[in-house]
């Protein structure tokens, strides 16, 4: 199945001083939650959909505890997640004090394998 797509005007105001240019735009087919994800696994393998939810929950959890350490987490073939922080800029590194920093967002990239996928993609346009 093809990936859909449509276009999109954009004005991008910092180059070509605001000129618009026309830009391709996913259109998404759905979301797929949690137990959708873990039918279609248990569809695929000796495990019960209730296994996968249950270790699909724990993977959940065990990630955000050690996010939380500071460590970064790797699957295989899918990639590796970690923690991005940010703070305000200070004059001097003493006054960058815990407090000041704070929690940005949680990074994903992907591994070499699930990149490829991207090659093998094939594109629709809809209207």
């Amino acid at each position: 199945m093809a990936q859909k797509y449509c276009v999109r005007r954009k004005t991008h105001l910092s180059e070509d001083k605001g000129k618009a240019m026309y830009y391709a735009v996913p259109v998404s087919s759905g979301i797929v939650q949690t137990k959708k994800l873990a039918f279609i696994i248990s569809d695929r393998c000796s495990a019960t959909e209730a296994d996968i939810l249950l270790v699909l929950n724990s993977l959940s959890s065990v990630m955000k505890k050690l996010l939380e350490e500071g460590k970064k987490v790797r699957l295989e073939d899918i990639g590796l997640f970690s923690l991005s922080v940010s703070s305000e800029g200070f004059e001097t590194p003493e006054e960058c004090i815990p407090k000041q920093v704070h929690a940005k967002r949680i990074c994903f990239k992907a591994d070499k394998t699930l990149k490829e996928t991207l090659a093998k993609i094939e594109f629709e346009k809809v209207k």
